[in-house]
């Protein structure tokens, strides 16, 4: 366990502990992206808005869905495939992500949205879906930090599609809560970065409780699912632990069922609520007997609050503090939190 405390002891030759420290950065960087950027009039005349993307680089959409869901007038789809829903037409809004800008089901839908007419607008460091925008001449926004892993670039991967869709003026203006989100990462970053002890370092500790246990992550379907969902998918590529996520209340229908069996996964298993003090009553109250019926299980339960006052800050805050307990997790596991070995392989294999 001393190795939290002993940075030099790490294992983190692509230096992922700088990135995370300089996610406030990546996120005032990434507000100005979309300033130079010329949407035509036209876009705003739409009846729906599909994001499209894998891994990593779809968050941003799933971030847009699950935060905005309220304050959209039209509805926002998120697409994870080859191809696009039949629905897709002139008047769909397309944004399309790829960190490299060669993800192959990303770069098919988006052929398949252009055949179909629709308003496109893409995001990548560069690639082909670079290419193809010059191509189709529309929007793209470049992302500039290259060379590492799309989960590490979120900040760019979703917050020049939210400036865009609040210039569109499908959803309210962010700046503010946006300004309020870096400050609160920059304030955290202070106080769970690795030269904070672990007395006194509140990811570090976390990472301590999850370590050895099976990481089961609950939050509210509304606003906070898609944080729960990159919780899970960061403890499985940072530190390459087995994770699991799920909604409340749809968990109390069938999940809540299956604790207990086996009993010696249930009693390696932790389960992290995240919570928000504006949480619907009943949600809330859900979430405390959901608690209460699992610790029954013989799992632990561990319930984890979001800070800050709009939306969008307490979701980057979790998100942010998820990101960092990944990363202590990975050291304590003895792992370097960078590489996807199984996911290189598996596309090598695909290509067979």
């Amino acid at each position: 366990m001393k190795i939290l405390d002993n940075i030099d002891k790490m294992k983190d030759k692509s230096n992922m502990r700088q990135i995370l420290l300089d996610f406030d950065q990546q996120c005032l960087k990434a507000s100005k992206l979309i300033e130079n950027i010329k949407i035509p009039p036209e876009y705003k005349d739409v009846d729906n808005i599909v994001t499209s993307g894998m891994g990593g680089s779809a968050i941003g959409g799933d971030l847009m869905r699950s935060l905005f869901a309220d304050s959209c007038e039209i509805p926002v789809v998120v697409n994870r495939n080859y191809t696009v829903p039949t629905f897709v037409n002139e008047r769909t809004l397309f944004m399309a992500a790829s960190y490299s800008g060669n993800t192959e089901e990303t770069l098919s839908a988006f052929k398949s949205a252009q055949i179909r007419g629709a308003k496109l607008i893409s995001m990548s460091s560069g690639g082909q879906l670079k290419e193809l925008s010059n191509e189709f001449n529309n929007p793209h926004i470049e992302i500039p930090l290259k060379g590492i892993q799309p989960r590490c670039a979120l900040g760019y991967l979703f917050i020049p599609m939210m400036m865009a869709l609040s210039k569109l003026e499908f959803i309210p203006e962010q700046d503010s809560h946006l300004q309020e989100a870096i400050d609160l990462i920059s304030d955290t970053a202070k106080k769970i970065s690795p030269e904070i002890p672990t007395s006194d370092n509140k990811a570090k500790k976390l990472a301590k409780k999850i370590h050895g246990k099976m990481p089961v992550i609950y939050a509210s379907q509304n606003k906070f699912d898609i944080v729960a969902m990159r919780w899970k998918g960061q403890f499985n590529e940072n530190s390459k632990a087995v994770a699991f996520y799920n909604a409340i209340p749809e968990m109390n229908h069938n999940e809540i069922v299956g604790w207990g069996i086996p009993e010696k996964i249930t009693k390696k298993s932790i389960v992290l609520i995240l919570k928000d003090k504006d949480d619907m009553p009943q949600i809330s109250k859900r979430m405390a007997i959901t608690s209460d019926l699992i610790k029954e299980t013989g799992a632990k339960v561990k319930t984890i609050n979001t800070k800050g006052n709009s939306p969008l800050a307490k979701a980057l805050y979790l998100i942010y503090l998820g990101d960092f307990t990944s990363f202590y997790l990975a050291a304590l596991n003895d792992v370097d939190p960078t590489p996807i070995e199984r996911i290189s392989l598996f596309k090598e294999m695909l290509t067979k």
